[in-house]
């Protein structure tokens, strides 16, 4: 690996404010950095280089597999907000859609529908976790559907949502959602407003580190290498397709019928395939899909398209801030996108950055925290994304292999704790807290072998009142929202 501030990165002064940046690509990841830093840092001189002269005619590759939706977690939406950006913006500009979660098919062995929510699921029972109370309840015989006890699953099942009040003291406070959109309008409204606070445009240039002589920090966001383990002459980046193993995607937008067209469904949809994976985002008035598979074993009704699918290479760079480059979104790392978490990644990236950006140009604390941080969200976001892959229930040689390979320490560790007894274990830098980690593993058919032993306590006639009271709370108040469509053509109004 090449040392702090060599010249193969780029090597910054040791005095002098840091006030000069420039970002390497015009895609999206690009100016949502632009455009963020621009807003909470108005001190910044920011210039944006496109990649290449062609650059607009090009698929966006700065995020990963140029996905024709981007999905916005939960918690994404307060740092939009925090920007000054408003979610109703997004609604309008960029076909949005409030999302609740996740509906997998195909992913567990005994079959059937699966939803992974946004959001808590449940209530404790004193000191027990809600979870903890259905493995109880299961293994004294006990048929319990843990979706039906989580508030976004019951909303995305009946089509009713409205954003949560904050002065609301009942179950709906709890109700927890993020937003999809169109990839390229968001990328559009991010330029327009980045421009708006005074970021400029720059020429074209290939090569991030021929930036560095006229900037104090360069952010890359060109996307993906060709290689990990050479990223831009750096040692040490790591090649994930053993465990990530589709390198092709396809992506589509379509129409959907009608005038106007039906109100679109407010959750994603995935489906496990033989080959691979197929995914759904809705979008006001469209359907996004996508296609993700191995080249050298396509689905036989796609290889007439290969040409025309996406390059998918997982992995990630040994370290993302350098001298003075700092590496963001896919050219930074790149995950399977089954997990939905491109823009998140990246939009983390950009938050990480704010936070930690440096008052002058002597930045090597600065650049060693920031680089800490990142890996610690990466290394939570490949234990989520590679368990989704590695150790479900679908059919298929390709699944086979994965559940047949060896995990990395820490990833089998979630796995078989949470077998074990239910129990998971969280680090620093999670994507998701303990109910989207249960929801997972649940949607994937993996349940605890032995309940925890203090749930075993609790007598069976308080787990069924508990059970009760949640379920009849719940659906009187999913009963007093408004649909999903009403809710969205309001804030189009």
């Amino acid at each position: 690996m090449a040392a702090f501030g060599s010249g193969a990165f780029g090597a910054l002064p040791r005095s002098g404010p840091a006030e000069r940046v420039a970002i390497s690509g015009g895609g999206l990841c690009g100016w949502l950095a632009a455009c963020l830093l621009a807003r909470h840092l108005p001190h910044l001189r920011i210039v944006v280089h496109p990649a290449s002269a062609d650059e607009e005619t090009r698929p966006d590759r700065s995020l990963g597999v140029p996905l024709a939706a981007e999905v916005l977690l939960p918690g994404d939406l307060e740092h939009i907000a925090a920007a000054g950006l408003r979610g109703g913006d997004l609604i309008r500009h960029c076909r949005g859609s409030f999302m609740l979660g996740t509906a997998l098919t195909g992913w567990r062995a005994a079959g059937g529908p699966a939803f992974v929510p946004f959001g808590e699921i449940g209530a404790p029972l004193g000191p027990v976790p809600f979870h903890q109370i259905v493995a109880a309840a299961r293994a004294r015989g006990h048929d319990v559907n843990m979706a039906n006890y989580a508030l976004g699953a019951l909303c995305a099942q009946t089509g009713r949502f409205a954003p949560p009040r904050s002065d609301d003291a009942s179950v709906l406070s709890t109700l927890s959602f993020g937003l999809a959109v169109e990839s390229d309008a968001l990328r559009r409204l991010l330029r327009d407003d980045a421009l708006a606070h005074g970021v400029q445009h720059g020429e074209a240039v290939a090569d991030p580190a021929s930036l560095c002589a006229a900037a104090d920090l360069v952010i890359d966001a060109r996307g993906a290498p060709e290689a990990w383990s050479e990223n831009g002459g750096e040692q040490g980046g790591e090649d994930w397709s053993a465990l990530m193993p589709f390198d092709r995607a396809l992506v589509a937008k379509r129409a959907e019928p009608g005038t106007p067209p039906p109100p679109p469904p407010p959750y994603a949809h995935l489906s496990a395939l033989a080959e691979g994976w197929q995914g759904f985002v809705p979008l006001a008035g469209a359907m996004t899909e996508t296609l993700v598979f191995a080249a050298a074993a396509p689905p036989a009704e796609v290889t007439g398209a290969l040409p025309e699918a996406h390059r998918l290479a997982p992995g990630r760079s040994a370290t993302a801030w350098q001298g003075a480059i700092v590496r963001m979104g896919a050219a930074a790392q790149q995950h399977d996108p089954v997990a939905g978490l491109q823009l998140h990644l990246a939009l983390a990236d950009v938050v990480r950055l704010i936070a930690l950006f440096p008052a002058n140009a002597d930045c090597a604390v600065e650049a060693a925290e920031y680089n800490r941080q990142w890996r610690e969200r990466s290394d939570c976001a490949f234990d989520y994304t590679v368990l989704r892959l590695a150790r479900n229930g679908a059919k298929g040689a390709v699944w086979d292999r994965l559940r047949a390979a060896a995990l990395p320490h820490r990833t089998a560790y979630r796995h078989d704790l949470y077998a074990a007894n239910g129990r998971i274990a969280l680090h620093d830098g999670e994507v998701f807290e303990t109910p989207g980690w249960v929801m997972q593993f649940e949607a994937l058919g993996i349940r605890p072998r032995r309940p925890d032993a203090l749930a075993m306590t609790v007598p069976d006639m308080a787990i069924t009142a508990h059970f009760e009271a949640i379920r009849k709370a719940m659906l009187a108040g999913v009963a007093k929202l408004p649909p999903h469509g009403a809710v969205l053509a309001e804030v189009c109004a």
